[in-house]
C-alpha cells in the first residue's frame, strides 16, 4: 500500500508539473471464492477428509491515463482463508504498480513469475489439490521485489522479463523470462528461469495449446530442472470438451521427477456452470510415487468470481 501510495503521489505531482489533471478512477474490486470438501485416501497411511479454500482471493484494480502516451495501473491482491486453516485470514498475492505505452509494459512489486505464468490455463486443476505444482514442477513462482519489462504485442509475440532483486549482500538476484506466442487457435511458450529455485538452478518449461471448435481445448507442458547439474524432468498433457451448454470435462495426464522420483498422475473432473460467474465441480485424482506411494483425491466444491 505504501507503495502505491508514493507511485500516486508521483503521478500527481508531474501532472501538476505540465500544468495538467489526471483523473483516477474508482477501482475495481474483485473476487473469487473457491471451496471443495475433499476425500483422501493415502497408499502408506490413514485416510482423512478436509474443506479446502483453494485460492480464494479479494482484490482492488484499475488504470489511469497519466497524459496521452503512458497509463498507470495498479492491483492489490489478497489470498482469504475461508476454512480457517491458516494461521493468517489474509495473505499477499499479486500487487503491483505500473506503467503501459506504446513500449509495453513496465511493472514492479509481487507476482507471478514469467515462466509461472507462460503455462496460462493448460493446467485444467489450477489452484486445487490436483495443481501441476504439487507433483510435477517446482517453479510456480509468485516472487517479490520483482520489476518486470514486457514488450507490446509483436505480432503475437510477447517477451517478458523479470528481474528479482536477491535484496541481500550474499543473495544472487534471479531472472525469468518467456516468449509467448498467440495466433487463431493456438498458443505456444517459452520460459526460462535461473535461480529463482535457489543458487544454480535453472528451470526451461515449453508450453502449448490448442482451443478447437467444440469447446475442445488441449494442452502440454513439459518441464526440465537442472540443480546443479543435476536434471530432472516433467510434462503434463491435458483435455477439456464441453459436453453440452453447461457441463466441462476435463482429463489430464502427468508424470515428472523433479517433485518426487517417479511421479505419475492421473486427474478426471467436470464443472457444472450455474451461472456465468458461478459453478460447481467435482473430480477425483490418482498419484503414484516411487519414493513413498501415492493415493487418491475425490472432491466436490463450488467457485463463485465477481
Amino acid at each position: 500500500m505504501k507503495k502505491t501510495a508514493l507511485f500516486l503521489a508521483m503521478a500527481s505531482a508531474t501532472a501538476f508539473v505540465n500544468a495538467e489533471t489526471v483523473e483516477i478512477p474508482v477501482p475495481t474490486f474483485y473476487g473469487k471464492f473457491n471451496v471443495s470438501q475433499e476425500f483422501i485416501q493415502q497408499d502408506e497411511a490413514g485416510n482423512f477428509s478436509e474443506l479446502n479454500s483453494n485460492a480464494s482471493r479479494l482484490g482492488l484494480k484499475g488504470d489511469f491515463a497519466i497524459n496521452d502516451e503512458i497509463t498507470a495501473f495498479y492491483q492489490a491482491e489478497f489470498q482469504m482463508d475461508t476454512d480457517g486453516d491458516a494461521g493468517e485470514t489474509f495473505s499477499e498475492r499479486n500487487t503491483f504498480i505500473g506503467a503501459k505505452g506504446s513500449f509495453g509494459k513496465v511493472q514492479a512489486g509481487i507476482f507471478d513469475s514469467a515462466l509461472k505464468a507462460s503455462q496460462k490455463k493448460v493446467d485444467q486443476f489450477n489452484d486445487l489439490r490436483a495443481d501441476i505444482k504439487n507433483y510435477v514442477t517446482g517453479s510456480e513462482n509468485r516472487p517479490s521485489d520483482i520489476v518486470r519489462y514486457q514488450s507490446p504485442n509483436l505480432s503475437g509475440l510477447v517477451l517478458t522479463l523479470d528481474h528479482i532483486n536477491g535484496e541481500e549482500e550474499d543473495t544472487p538476484n534471479a531472472q525469468s523470462f518467456s516468449a509467448a506466442f498467440t495466433q487463431d487457435v493456438l498458443y505456444v511458450a517459452l520460459a526460462y528461469d535461473n535461480g529463482l529455485e535457489g543458487t544454480g538452478v535453472e528451470t526451461t518449461r515449453l508450453v502449448g495449446q490448442l482451443n478447437l471448435d467444440g469447446g475442445i481445448q488441449l494442452g502440454a507442458l513439459w518441464e526440465t530442472e537442472d540443480d546443479n547439474g543435476e536434471s530432472n524432468d516433467g510434462m503434463m498433457v491435458s483435455a477439456a470438451v464441453k459436453a453440452a451448454s453447461k457441463v466441462k470435462l476435463k482429463a489430464q495426464y502427468a508424470s515428472s521427477d523433479i517433485r518426487a522420483e517417479g511421479a505419475t498422475q492421473i486427474t478426471l473432473g467436470a464443472d457444472y456452470k450455474l451461472a456465468n460467474n458461478a459453478k460447481v465441480f467435482a473430480y477425483a485424482s490418482d498419484v503414484d510415487t516411487d519414493e513413498n506411494g501415492g493415493g487418491q483425491v475425490f472432491a466436490v466444491g463450488a467457485e463463485y468470481k465477481f
